[in-house]
């Protein structure tokens, strides 16, 4: 009986901790690089432009989908909005925010803090690839990006993963690249937007305090689940589904950090050129 039980908790111990790597490494991971990378962005254009030029020139859109990327699940997780700004251009900090309240006895609001903190980065990803397909006009597909995905294999070991990973990544990027109309003004919005809305794909420390909180409450349902389903005889959840999707939002991620660090690049050599 002890022998079962064991087996069945270790069980659903893996099924969890697979699902979480899958699911939540990436988004915390390219969450944080994001930030790193928006930082120097926006320190190389406040000095080379002044504060007032990058937040009319860069930072508004971003910021606005950056806020609604929290607000949309606000809702959707029963907490409820009690202020909210979209973007300000007469500040520097907090320029947007989205204040909402919650029950702490509510396991279901508390998950929800984690999905709400890290809604920017879910949002945003979907905004720029809508802003590839539709004004780039770039023929992608989620499906076909998922499709892609499936390339990547979640079995074997960590080596043969990550190369499994990169190929899957050139692979579409190169696709990407070849489609690229350089001509057309509608792809310099498009790169616009991705420059806007990557840089402000960002977790602040307030947001990573509030996700850490709902990612246990998060992880500890979903070992619930998964240990209910072992002992009802049923398989625990299969992180290898969650693959496909998971690479294809770490493209769209890796294609915001590229941008980004082009603009920071062009930002510090114009700065040295200038002289500021």
């Amino acid at each position: 009986m002890w022998e079962s039980g064991q087996r069945l908790f270790l069980e659903a111990l893996e099924s969890t901790l697979g699902q979480a790597v899958v699911l939540v490494v990436p988004l915390l991971l390219f969450g944080w690089l994001i930030h790193l990378c928006s930082n120097l962005l926006e320190k190389s254009a406040v000095r080379l432009f002044g504060l007032r030029a990058y937040l009319y020139l860069i930072a508004w859109p971003g910021t606005i989908i950056h806020e609604l990327g929290h607000a949309v699940f606000c809702p959707l997780f029963g907490h409820r909005i009690t202020e909210m700004r979209l973007f300000s251009f007469n500040v520097r900090k907090d320029a947007g925010y989205v204040r909402h309240s919650f029950s702490g006895r509510n396991p279901y609001q508390l998950m929800g803090n984690f999905f709400i903190s890290v809604g920017p980065l879910i949002l945003g990803s979907a905004a720029i690839f809508l802003s590839l397909r539709f004004i780039a006009g770039l023929p992608m597909s989620w499906s076909a990006m998922v499709d892609g995905g499936r390339s990547v294999s979640p079995a074997g070991d960590l080596s043969a993963w990550a190369a499994q990973f990169f190929s899957f990544l050139k692979t579409m990027a190169a696709r990407i690249y070849k489609n690229v109309d350089w001509g057309h003004w509608r792809t310099y919005l498009a790169a616009y937007l991705v420059l806007s809305v990557g840089s402000a794909m960002t977790l602040s420390h307030r947001d990573i305090s509030s996700a850490s909180g709902g990612l246990g409450v998060t992880l500890l349902l979903l070992f619930a689940v998964n240990l209910l389903l072992a002992v009802f005889g049923t398989s625990s959840l299969n992180d290898a589904p969650l693959v496909p999707w998971a690479a294809s939002a770490c493209l769209i991620m890796l294609l915001v950090l590229f941008f980004c660090m082009l603009a920071v690049l062009v930002f510090r050599m114009l700065i040295i050129l200038t002289g500021r």
